[in-house]
C-alpha cells in the first residue's frame, strides 16, 4: 500500500505517525495529570476533613475546659468564654457538615455528632452554667454542682462525641490511605506512559525513516543503475517498477521511451540495410547499362519506391534487349539486301521483277524497324518517368527522415523535463532539510525548558519530585529528536546524491540521443546523394531518348528511300543510276545502324 502514495504523502504520512504518537503520549500525560491533580486535591480534601474534626474536638475540649473553670471560679469571664465557645461550636459542626457534604456515611455521622453536641450543651452545659450562675459566690458553689445529676451525664456524653469523632478521624484517614495509594499509581502509570511513550516513539521514528528511505532510495537506486547501462550500451536494460508513486511513473515512462528508441533504431538499421542493399544493386545494374553492358538483371522488387524503380529499370532492360535484338535482326538483313541489290544492279534489266520483290521485303523491314524505333522511344520516356519518380521517392524518403530527426528532438526535450523535474525533487529534498533544521531547532528549545523545569522541580523540592521526573523524561525525548532528525538529515543528504546521479546518467542518455540524431542526419545526407545520383540518370535517359529519336527519323528517311526505290524499280530502265545511288545509300545506313548497335551487349 505505501508503494502506490506519492512521495509527498509517504512523507507527510512519517512525520504524522510521529507526530500522532507524541501528541497520544501528550494527552495520555495530560489525563495522567489531570488525575494525579484530583487524587492530590481529595488528598487535601481529606486533611481539611481531618483538620476540621480535630478543630471540632478541641472546640468541645475548649467548651469543657472553660465551663469547669467558671464551675469552680465563678468568674463572669469564664462565662463570657463558656458562652463564646457554645456559640462557635455550630459554626464548626457546620464547617464539618460542608466538607463532608460528598460522604453520605460521614454526613449522617456528622449529623448524628451534631445533635448529640446539641443535646449536651442543652441538657447538660446550659442547666450547669444557670445553676452555677444562680449560686453566684455562694460558699460550696461547686460542690453543689458536682452534685447536679446533669455533671454525672457530662462525661458519657462528651466521650460519645469523641467516638463518633474518632469514628470519623479512622474513616477519613482510610480515604486519605487509598487516595494516597491511587496518587502513587497514578505517578507510577506516569513514569510507564512516558518510559514506554517515549520507546514507540523512537522506535516508530526508526521504522518510519527505514522504511520511507527503502521506499524513495530503492526505486531510484533501480533508476539510476538502468539509465547507466543504457548509457554503457544496454538497449536492453529496463526499470524494475514495484511502487505507485512518481518514481514509479518515472520508471513506467523510462522504460517506453527506451523500448520506443530501441524499436526506432532497429527499424532504422533494418530500414537502412535494406535500401543500401536495393541501391547498390541498382546502381551495379545501371553502371553495367551506362557502359553498353545490357546483359544484367534488375532483382530489387517491392511496392515502396525503389521498388517500383527496380521494376520501371527491369522492364526498361528487358524491352532495350528486345528492341537491340530485332535492330540487330534488321541490320544483317539489310546488308544482305543492299549487298544482293548491288549484284543484281549489274543485271538490272534482266532481274527487274526480282529486283521488285526484293525492294518490297526492304520496304516492310524498315516499317518494322520505324516501328520498333517508335517502341523503344516511347519505353525511354517510361523509363524518364520512372527516374522522375524515384526522384520523388526517395525527397519523401529523405523527408521522413527529417520528420524522425524532429522526433528524436522531441526525445532529448523530453529526456531534459526528466531532468528538470528529478531537479524539483533535489529542491523538495532541500526543503525538507529545512523543516528538519526547524524540528532541531524545537528540539533543543524543549531541552532547555525540561532543563529549567526540572530546575524548578528541584527548588520546590519534595513536592516537585514528580514534575521532576517529567521533565527529565521530556528532555530525553527532545535528545532522541535530535538524534532521530540528524538520521534523517543523513538520510535525505544520500537521496540527493542519489538524484545527482541519476542526472548526470540522464544526461549522458541525453547525449547517445544526441548521437542517435547525428546519425539519423548522415542517413538523410547520404539519401541526398543517392537522389543525386538518380537525377544524374535522368540526362542520361534524354541522350538516350535523343538517340532514338534519330534513329525513328532515320528509320522514316529509309521507309521513305524505300519507297522511292519502289518506285524507282518500276522504271528500272529509266533510274538505274538513281537505283545505284540509292543502293549505296542503303549500304551506308545498314553500316551505321550495325555500328551504333554494335557496342550494346544484350543476351541472345
Amino acid at each position: 500500500m505505501i508503494n502506490n502514495l506519492s512521495i509527498k504523502n509517504k512523507l507527510y504520512a512519517g512525520f504524522g505517525g510521529i507526530l500522532a504518537i507524541i501528541l497520544i503520549l501528550l494527552v495520555l500525560a495530560y489525563n495522567n495529570f489531570t488525575q494525579l491533580r484530583i487524587a492530590n486535591e481529595w488528598d487535601r480534601h481529606t486533611m481539611q476533613v481531618l483538620h476540621a474534626i480535630d478543630g471540632l474536638s478541641l472546640s468541645i475540649m475548649e467548651v469543657q475546659i472553660e465551663a469547669r473553670g467558671y464551675y469552680l471560679t465563678g468568674s463572669e469571664a469564664r462565662l463570657a468564654n463558656v458562652r463564646q465557645e457554645v456559640t462557635d461550636l455550630p459554626a464548626s459542626v457546620t464547617a464539618l457538615q460542608r466538607l463532608v457534604a460528598d460522604n453520605p456515611s460521614q454526613t449522617a455521622r456528622v449529623k448524628r455528632l451534631e445533635a448529640m453536641i446539641l443535646a449536651w450543651i442543652r441538657d447538660v452545659v446550659e442547666p450547669q452554667t444557670a445553676r452555677r450562675q444562680q449560686l453566684g459566690n455562694t460558699p460550696g458553689a461547686a460542690d453543689e454542682i458536682g452534685k447536679m445529676p446533669q455533671f454525672q451525664q457530662a462525661s458519657p456524653a462528651v466521650t460519645a462525641v469523641h467516638k463518633l469523632l474518632e469514628d470519623a478521624r479512622k474513616e477519613e484517614e482510610t480515604l486519605l490511605a487509598q487516595r494516597s495509594e491511587t496518587a502513587a499509581e497514578l505517578r507510577r502509570d506516569m513514569t510507564l506512559i512516558f518510559l514506554g511513550g517515549g520507546a514507540a516513539c523512537a522506535l516508530l521514528s526508526i521504522v518510519i525513516v527505514y522504511v520511507l528511505t527503502r521506499a524513495i532510495m530503492a526505486p531510484l537506486t533501480n533508476l539510476t543503475s538502468v539509465v547507466g547501462r543504457i548509457a554503457g550500451g544496454d538497449q536492453n536494460a529496463r526499470v524494475e517498477v514495484s511502487t505507485g508513486d512518481e518514481l514509479g511513473r518515472v520508471g513506467d515512462e523510462f522504460n517506453r521511451m527506451a523500448q520506443a528508441i530501441q524499436d526506432n533504431q532497429q527499424r532504422e538499421r533494418a530500414s537502412t540495410d535494406e535500401l543500401r542493399s536495393k541501391v547498390d544493386s541498382l546502381l551495379t545494374v545501371v553502371t553495367r547499362a551506362a557502359s553498353g553492358d545490357l546483359t544484367g538483371k534488375v532483382e530489387v522488387g517491392g511496392n515502396d519506391a525503389i521498388g517500383q524503380l527496380g521494376h520501371g529499370l527491369a522492364r526498361m532492360f528487358d524491352n532495350l534487349r528486345i528492341l537491340l535484338n530485332n535492330v540487330q535482326k534488321a541490320g544483317i538483313q539489310v546488308t544482305t539486301s543492299a549487298t544482293e541489290i548491288a549484284a543484281s544492279a549489274k543485271q538490272q534489266e534482266a532481274t527487274g521483277v526480282e529486283q521488285a520483290q526484293t525492294s518490297v521485303e526492304v520496304l516492310s523491314t524498315t516499317k518494322e524497324i520505324s516501328s520498333n524505333a517508335t517502341q523503344l522511344l516511347k519505353t525511354m520516356e517510361d523509363a524518364t518517368a520512372v527516374a522522375d519518380y524515384t526522384t520523388a521517392a526517395t525527397a519523401e524518403a529523405q523527408d521522413n527522415l527529417r520528420r524522425m530527426d524532429a522526433t528524436m528532438q522531441n526525445m532529448v526535450s523530453a529526456t531534459d523535463s526528466i531532468n528538470a523535474k528529478l531537479a524539483a525533487l533535489s529542491e523538495k529534498a532541500s526543503n525538507i532539510n529545512s523543516v528538519l533544521t526547524t524540528i532541531t531547532k524545537v528540539a533543543d528549545q524543549t531541552n532547555i525548558l525540561s532543563l529549567n523545569a526540572a530546575i524548578e522541580a528541584e527548588k520546590a523540592g519534595e513536592a516537585g519530585r514528580g514534575f521532576s521526573v517529567v521533565a527529565t523524561e521530556i528532555r530525553r525525548l527532545a535528545d532522541q529528536t535530535s538524534v532521530s532528525t540528524w538520521d534523517i538529515e543523513q538520510m535525505l543528504k544520500e537521496m540527493q546524491s542519489a538524484v545527482s546521479a541519476s542526472v548526470m546518467g540522464m544526461d549522458k542518455f541525453s547525449e547517445e540521443i544526441r548521437r542517435s540524431v547525428g546519425e539519423v542526419r548522415a542517413v538523410t545526407d547520404q539519401l541526398s546523394g543517392m537522389m543525386d545520383q538518380v537525377r544524374k540518370l535522368a540526362p542520361q535517359f534524354d541522350a538516350v531518348l535523343q538517340g532514338m529519336q534519330s534513329q525513328a527519323v532515320g528509320a522514316q528517311q529509309i521507309t521513305e528511300t524505300m519507297m522511292q526505290l519502289n518506285d524507282a524499280t518500276q522504271q528500272t530502265v529509266e533510274s538505274l543510276k538513281a537505283t545505284s545511288e540509292a543502293v549505296h545509300q542503303l549500304q551506308y545506313a545498314a553500316s551505321d545502324l550495325q555500328s551504333s548497335v554494335a557496342t550494346f551487349a544484350v543476351n541472345v
